[in-house]
């Protein structure tokens, strides 16, 4: 091969690398400018976006606010009832030493003058008729006068517990001792 043909063969390589070259930087140019299309467009919806974002934010903001505040009213409540509890307790430790002191002063009143110590409301009440005459319900044979008192055939006592006159078991049957009447019904 000769000179010439030597020169050709480079010449020729050169105009294909450089022609190689070329598509090469046109294909790169190509691909930055489809990215930098595609990045704008990103932007552009990134743009669009957020003020519904901001406005998420902003709601998120105010819901975390009323949550604080919710909270707050929370432990405000949980105090106020501590509170109400611990008077209520109190207020349940008084009434149980009151009611205590009543019952020492009847026990000691019953232990002063036994005789006229009153019955329980819930032992005259649950056994007889109150102000009605007629027989008791304790199945005794008793009867009720017209204050409530309960008197029994066994016992041959003028008056109850309560000072009250008792209705008299013995001679004739269901009659009053002192008029000798049969008790009103």
């Amino acid at each position: 091969m000769s000179t010439n043909d030597w020169i050709a063969l480079v010449i020729i390589v050169l105009v294909v690398l450089l022609l190689l070259a070329g598509i090469v930087w046109a294909l790169r140019r190509r691909g930055a400018e489809k990215r930098r299309t595609e990045a704008a467009q990103i932007r552009r919806k990134i743009d669009e976006k957020r003020p519904s974002v901001e406005q998420r934010a902003v709601v998120a903001d105010q819901t975390e606010a009323e949550a604080r505040r919710a909270a707050a009213d929370a432990e405000a409540k949980a105090a106020e009832a501590a509170r109400l509890q611990n008077r209520a307790d109190s207020q349940r430790t008084a009434a149980d030493r009151s009611r205590s002191e009543l019952d020492e002063q009847r026990k000691r009143a019953d232990e002063l003058d036994p005789r006229s110590g009153t019955r329980t409301e819930a032992h005259t009440e649950g056994n007889r008729h109150v102000g009605t005459a007629g027989p008791d319900r304790t199945g005794t044979g008793g009867y009720a006068d017209t204050t409530g008192n309960t008197g029994t055939s066994a016992s041959d006592d003028t008056t109850d517990r309560a000072g009250s006159h008792r209705l008299e078991g013995h001679g004739l049957p269901g009659t009053h001792r002192d008029t000798g009447e049969p008790p009103r019904r």
